[in-house]
């Protein structure tokens, strides 16, 4: 399967990817289009050296761009700051335009996929954009803070023909209030980086200024999971921002007790990691209906209907194998999240950053690329459940090193954790790659995407 990074590299370039029988999409909500290749030139015709193509631009990393609905609606990319100071002082319209087209080419792809594609552009570089003849699904938020440069005039006349361009293809526009582009915004786009900024965002909300009633809000760099869930609650439609707990020792003081599985599970997990006899630990799972039950749901499910249906908690475990049966029991921790906000976007999130671990365990030759699984989802597990790190290292058995990079954010498998954050932050660098042995920024944010589709596959709606 043509991979998501491929595809936009792909586009940037102008080539095709390598053809291929395309499989059934999960959220297919428009068919791929069928390139014919032409025909193969004639033996005398004279060869000709193609043009030289650019250096190819950097992927920007996605991030979850949450709904109010608790889900992940789609993801924003934008072009990362320090490309913008470079780009801006170098005033190329060629290199400008080329990241200008990589971001929209990401939205756009996603967007393709049933999800919302939302772009960050600088508003002077919007003129930049070569519109395609379908945009729909696809969100442009124009900035007007992004570039510290005047507008003139001339440049706005583009802007504004521009954003009608867009608009004639489907595509939705989002800038700020107060901002003059000769029309209303399909969506405001604010920044509410404090809380006295969600408060006032949301009083907005509730008194919204005259001719801006209808227009929805997405409210984007939040600085925490709880002012995104804040913002959500009040009446914000789209949020995104940073992944983290907004005062991890108030949070960790008002979770309320763990449901009575997540101990079940947990010492599940336990035993597993002591190394006890598979007898025993078949014997504690029939003893607990509810792991019995979801078990054989998950053995009988597509995933496994080559094996023609399983019946019995023992040939279940047989089959399944403890590294899975290990790996299952943690993702089943991820359910417990409770009643919150973005309890489902959340572990759609967690997956992601477990499944990225693991590929890039895999990428750098670990003997044992599943333990970065756990790694990853323990990353998470904290925030998911409101529990203490050590409480996620004792309840996931984590080993001594999973426990170093969870505990005091240092030791051998670190690099693995610093490395997704990097992603999810949008800092991602050559610099960075290169320090925690890739190849190539490039490269980890292919894996990156290839997490997400995995994610969004396997996030648990139904059936773990």
């Amino acid at each position: 399967m043509t991979s998501f990074f491929q595809r936009v590299l792909s586009k940037l370039l102008g080539g095709n990817p390598a053809p291929a029988a395309p499989p059934p999409r999960a959220r297919g909500t428009r068919p791929q289009p069928v390139v014919t290749k032409p025909a193969t030139a004639v033996a005398s015709a004279p060869v000709v050296a193609p043009p030289a193509r650019p250096t190819p631009v950097a992927l920007a990393a996605r991030r979850p761009l949450m709904g109010s609905n608790g889900q992940v609606a789609g993801f924003e990319f934008r072009i990362d700051n320090s490309a913008l100071r470079a780009l801006a002082i170098g005033a190329d319209p060629v290199a400008q335009a080329a990241h200008v087209a990589a971001v929209l080419v990401a939205a756009r792809l996603v967007a393709m996929d049933g999800r919302i594609g939302f772009a960050r552009l600088p508003v002077a570089w919007l003129a930049l954009a070569v519109v395609p003849k379908n945009d729909a699904g696809t969100v442009i938020g124009v900035e007007f803070d992004a570039l510290a440069v005047p507008l003139s005039s001339e440049v706005m006349f583009g802007v504004e023909a521009k954003v009608a361009e867009f608009r004639a293809v489907g595509a939705k526009l989002a800038w700020g209030v107060g901002q003059a582009m000769g029309s209303n915004p399909d969506f405001l786009l604010v920044r509410p980086a404090t809380p006295e900024a969600i408060t006032g965002l949301i009083a907005t909300l509730k008194a919204p200024h005259a001719g801006l009633a209808n227009i929805p809000f997405i409210a984007t760099d939040m600085a925490s999971v709880e002012d995104m869930e804040r913002a959500l609650q009040g009446g914000v439609r789209l949020a995104c921002g940073s992944l983290i707990a907004s005062d991890k020792a108030s949070n960790l003081g008002n979770a309320g007790p763990l449901a009575p599985e997540v101990g079940r599970v947990a010492q599940l997990i336990s035993k597993l990691a002591a190394g006890a006899d598979t007898s025993a630990i078949v014997g504690d799972i029939k003893g607990d209906i509810g792991v019995s039950v979801r078990l054989l749901q998950r053995m009988n499910s597509a995933s496994y209907a080559h094996l023609g249906g399983i019946s019995s908690i023992d040939q279940a475990v047989m089959l399944l194998g403890r590294n899975d049966l290990h790996r299952w029991l943690s993702l089943m921790l991820v359910q417990f999240a409770g009643s919150r906000q973005l309890s489902s976007a959340l572990q759609e999130v967690a997956l992601w950053r477990a499944r990225l671990l693991e590929l890039l365990a895999m990428e750098r030759g670990e003997s044992e690329p599943g333990r970065f699984f756990t790694l990853g989802l323990g990353s998470m597990l904290g925030l998911i459940l409101k529990m203490t790190p050590a409480d996620v290292v004792a309840t996931l058995s984590l080993p001594p090193e999973g426990a170093q990079a969870l505990l005091s954010q240092s030791g051998p498998w670190y690099l693995y954790l610093r490395t997704a954050m990097n992603v999810e932050n949008q800092t991602a660098s050559e610099a960075s790659a290169a320090a925690d042995g890739f190849t190539s920024a490039a490269r980890v944010l292919e894996l990156s995407s290839q997490a997400w589709d995995w994610a969004a596959e396997n996030n648990v709606r139904t059936t773990v």
